[in-house]
């Protein structure tokens, strides 16, 4: 995976976080077929300790080596961040968006995620 080789190569420099938040694709909403297919069924959770239980069954089938934060339940940095569909952010030192990825998945753009990376190091 593309995703755990860019955090192997810069996480002594660089603080990594992949941000679970809520799921694209529930059972229980748009399922898509690929889901369904590669075994991912899961109902929209509706408390925090629920996503929690479907973030760690993601970053684990998804073999992801980076930490996972959370979002709440309510949302709150899906939509400051306009996250869904997913999407790469690099925030600066100063706590500023340095690089904002295209809406994916076509938009996931690791070539351009690590250039970025590498102007602000």
């Amino acid at each position: 995976m593309r995703l755990n080789e860019l955090y192997e190569t810069y996480k002594d420099r660089v603080e990594f976080f992949l941000i679970y938040i809520r799921e694209a694709h529930p059972a229980n909403g748009w399922q898509v077929p690929n889901n369904l297919i590669e075994d991912v069924i899961y109902d929209e959770p509706t408390t925090d300790d629920e996503r929690t239980e479907v973030a760690s069954a993601c970053q684990l089938a998804l073999d992801i080596d980076m930490p996972m934060l959370v979002d709440r339940i309510d949302n709150d940095v899906e939509e400051k961040y306009v996250g869904l569909p997913m999407r790469q952010f690099l925030i600066d030192a100063d706590g500023k968006v340095a690089y904002a990825g295209a809406k994916g998945p076509f938009g996931w753009d690791d070539e351009a995620f690590e250039d970025a990376l590498k102007a602000l190091l």
